[in-house]
């Protein structure tokens, strides 16, 4: 999970050294992010399919070396246009990372175990944001953003071997997927959390994205400390995936959970606009609030997924979800972007996003209510 998503922090952690080497605007340089999770956006639905087609561990395997390829395109891409194009490739590894991961889950775990399982596999993207923020600004700076990109595929390269080594080989030939799978066997938590999915994803893209840079220009932070703060947000991220799913799945409900995170996610959004009158000290309590909560929230997410999903279209619900997610990813950088070269500010464009979260809170809310309504009417059914 950490190898597939790396590629939603390079841009931001990178983004000074790429301001500087290609000379593009900052909506330019959200473009990066917008190629890469058009992909992942367009390709979840069909990854979905293929996973539940072919098993999680072929095409796992698959997207792994994809992931490996596109990161060493982009450390030599000679242009700006070769680096769109190695983000997008990218994208790739963004469309099918969890399909796979929850195919994998649902197929050899018992449920009652699945909650710290899942929530352990989705600290993995917050590992890759901890290992970026902490390892990418400090290694351009003394060796290159290049190089420093390019160090970044041994953990792709790692993975590949831990598949190919724990997990076992998928228990079926390829195949179409089982008849009836498609919308029938997909929940009402599909469509609420596809919602759900393109809200946080348009927030979330926009702190990746963002978040470094802003420390920099507009609260005068140095670059590496801007990293730190990046770091941090993956690191509060890794403890707070593990915990939020171990707790939803104790609990058993999933749309509260969302709700808070999303109230969360817009109250931190909230302190970035103040940091930059008040100082850096606002940033650090923001990326700890982040890390709790906005970027947490596909472990309770995933889970609901692979709890009230029949197995056999995990891979597709997944992709549903995912497509939404991304779809969120792909329009807010380049908006937040266009919105700060126009204004020279970024607090419109945090207004934005702290909209954006607080429009979440909203649809987990209403999926809440909805949920209540539907255990009343069976309550009086069975009366």
């Amino acid at each position: 999970m950490a190898a597939s998503t790396f590629v939603q922090f390079f841009f931001g952690n990178l983004a000074p050294f790429l301001l500087d080497e290609f000379e593009v605007s900052r909506s330019r340089l959200g473009l990066l992010t917008t190629a890469a999770f058009v992909v992942g956006g367009v390709g979840s639905l069909p990854a979905g399919q293929l996973v539940d087609r072919l098993g999680g561990r072929k095409v796992f395997v698959g997207l792994l070396v994809l992931v490996i390829a596109s990161t060493l395109g982009m450390a030599l891409a000679p242009s700006f246009t070769a680096m769109i194009f190695g983000a997008a490739l990218a994208g790739g590894g963004l469309a099918g990372c969890n399909p796979t991961t929850n195919k994998l889950i649902a197929a050899h775990t018992a449920p009652g175990e699945r909650g710290w399982i899942v929530g352990i596999k989705q600290a993995g993207v917050q590992f890759g944001a901890f290992f970026t923020g902490a390892v990418l600004p400090a290694t351009a700076v003394a060796l290159g953003w290049r190089l420093a990109l390019a160090v970044t595929i041994v953990v792709p390269a790692a993975a590949i071997a831990a598949v190919l080594l724990m997990i076992p080989p998928d228990d079926r030939t390829p195949e179409d997927p089982p008849s009836g799978v498609d919308r029938a066997a997909l929940t009402s938590t599909v469509w609420w959390m596809t919602a759900y999915a393109a809200l946080m994803g348009a927030g979330v893209a926009a702190i990746g994205a963002w978040v470094p840079l802003y420390a920099k220009e507009g609260v005068n932070t140095s670059v590496n400390t801007a990293g730190a703060i990046a770091a941090t947000i993956g690191l509060v991220g890794i403890a707070s995936r593990v915990a939020w799913g171990w707790g939803t799945e104790r609990i058993g409900q999933f749309s509260m959970p969302l709700a808070v995170m999303g109230l969360g996610s817009a109250v931190a959004t909230l302190l970035l606009i103040a940091a930059s009158s008040t100082g850096p000290w606002l940033l650090w309590t923001a990326a700890v609030l982040f890390g709790a909560t906005a970027v947490t929230w596909n472990a309770v997410g995933m889970l609901a997924i692979v709890a009230e999903v029949e197995s056999d279209a995990a891979g597709m619900a997944s992709g549903y979800v995912l497509a939404g997610f991304y779809g969120g990813f792909v329009v807010s950088p380049i908006l937040f972007g266009y919105s700060v070269d126009r204004t020279g500010a970024y607090s419109w464009g945090w207004g934005g996003i702290a909209v954006v979260f607080f429009a979440a809170t909203v649809v987990a809310l209403a999926w809440h209510a909805s949920r209540r309504k539907e255990e009343a009417q069976v309550t009086r059914a069975e009366d």
